[in-house]
């Protein structure tokens, strides 16, 4: 009497997916070989896709099919045996020698004596479905991350949400994360202070471990936590809510760069105003040079006095303390700056133009907006149309797609319609908050919060012989 195999998969080794589908094929398979008077000497059960060639328990179930230990095979059906042309031609070939005398499926049997068309047609089918669901996965990911989901596992401060399937922000390792972000920023920190500062709060990597150096860079440079993803060499804009300010970010770029040129300390220290100013006679850049007077009494004095290059020749301007270039940078400023009464009318000539501008776009827009509704109300009348079979699936098919991409552009252009109408509004008041920090850099001690705040290229003449100079922006 010939003995058979029977041989069950599933296409996932993931616990929790299709773990059903192995109990089902077995109690339908040993029904099926009871009924048929089929002699099962043996059950082989494997947990792996049939896409690729070299599953260990298939290719240990052929070779003793090839010794001669099982003459059949019972399975649920061919693509259970392959999913790819090396399998599914050994099994071929393998049934045309006599090896294989018999496949018995839940619905159909094949011997050496049919037609082998039928089985090459359905191997085939199987491996074409391999290609597509790649095909269509990858399409799939690649219109998910175009939507702005962002398609694989959350970096730190984030949490995958699988009921949305969306990332959401983790509320708690959050604010570590910025609070890492910040610590760093300061430019004192290494990034292994970094990776002591999240273990001390708790953030660890998924198996329980301290984060590695690497880790905490590669979070440091993350375009994640600006709102921005990298996939497949693309950078896409994502939908997700941010938790670290953009200038928050650059200022770890830069310490980051800083931090990968090599260190060598130059012989004067650069000072906070230099790259500001250039000279009004000759054109070149003022640097700062830091001066020691040590007395006989050995106290030591600090100056730092700033002056011309003189890259372009001789240059008769003299050298300017740092205390009077302060001062009188401090006054400049206030001059830029813009009073607070009239910061507080900007803003609401700024609101008002708002609100104009929206009212005026709200005619056009509820046009528009009409043949959204319209078109929505089509695609329902034309659903239930189809599933009244009064249209074929493939007209239903093709005229939704034109609804739907009418809709998308109509969406589009009531969006553009809507900024457009405000664009100019959010320089402007941008503009505004510049001009206020201008007034509050001026009386502000910190020379990098005045220089962050001054016009670029500002010229520095004499106003005469003596070292007493006149400063103004100079646009070139």
């Amino acid at each position: 009497m010939s003995k058979y195999f029977l041989y069950a998969r599933k296409s996932t080794d993931v616990e929790d997916k299709q773990v059903r589908s192995i109990d089902d094929q077995l109690a339908v398979l040993r029904a099926l070989a009871k009924t048929e008077g089929l002699n099962i000497s043996e059950e082989f059960i494997e947990k792996q896709s049939a896409k690729m060639p070299g599953r260990p328990i298939f290719n240990e179930m052929m070779e003793r099919i090839e010794k001669g230990e099982a003459q059949g095979i019972v399975c649920w059906k061919l693509d259970r045996l392959a999913r790819n042309p090396v399998d599914g031609g050994q099994i071929s070939w393998m049934l045309q020698r006599g090896i294989v005398q018999h496949i018995q499926t839940h619905d159909r049997s094949y011997r050496p004596t049919d037609n082998m068309l039928t089985m090459s047609v359905e191997f085939g089918m199987a491996n074409q479905f391999i290609l597509d669901l790649s095909a269509n996965t990858k399409r799939g990911l690649h219109e998910k991350v175009r939507r702005g989901d962002y398609p694989q596992r959350a970096p730190l401060g984030y949490l995958n949400d699988s009921r949305i399937k969306r990332v959401v922000v983790d509320r708690k390792e959050a604010k570590i994360v910025k609070a890492a972000f910040e610590l760093y920023a300061e430019g004192d920190s290494r990034l292994e202070d970094i990776v002591a500062f999240l273990a001390k709060r708790g953030v660890f990597t998924l198996s329980g471990k301290v984060l590695p150096r690497d880790r905490a860079a590669f979070m440091l440079s993350n375009q994640f936590y600006i709102g921005l993803f990298q996939y497949a060499g693309e950078i896409y804009e994502g939908n997700h809510e941010t938790f670290i300010p953009k200038k928050l970010f650059d200022r770890v770029q830069a310490v980051l760069a800083d931090r990968g040129r090599p260190r060598k300390k130059p012989k004067n220290e650069p000072q906070p105003l230099c790259g500001l100013f250039k000279c009004g006679e000759c054109g070149c850049a003022i640097t700062a040079e830091d001066k020691i007077k040590r007395q006989k009494n050995g106290n030591t004095h600090h100056y730092i006095y700033y002056c011309c290059t003189k890259k372009r020749g001789a240059c008769s301007q003299p050298h300017l303390r740092d205390g009077e270039l302060t001062a009188r940078l401090s006054e400049i400023l206030q001059e830029f700056a813009l009073p607070p009464d009239w910061a507080v009318e900007l803003r609401a000539m700024a609101d008002r133009d708002e609100k104009d501008a929206a009212q005026s776009t709200l005619a056009a827009s509820q046009a528009m907006q009409g043949e959204v509704e319209a078109i929505k109300a089509k695609v329902q009348r034309l659903l239930t149309a189809y599933l009244d079979q009064d249209i074929d699936r493939e007209a239903y098919l093709r005229e939704k797609a034109e609804l739907l991409s009418r809709k998308k552009s109509l969406d589009e252009k009531i969006a553009d319609l809507k900024r457009g109408a405000v664009a100019w509004l959010e320089p402007l008041r941008s503009w505004i908050k510049d001009m206020e920090n201008t007034g509050e850099s001026a009386v502000s001690p910190s020379l990098s919060d005045k220089k962050s705040s001054c016009p670029e290229n500002f010229r520095l003449e004499p106003l005469s012989k003596k070292p007493s100079y006149r400063i103004y922006p100079h646009y070139t």
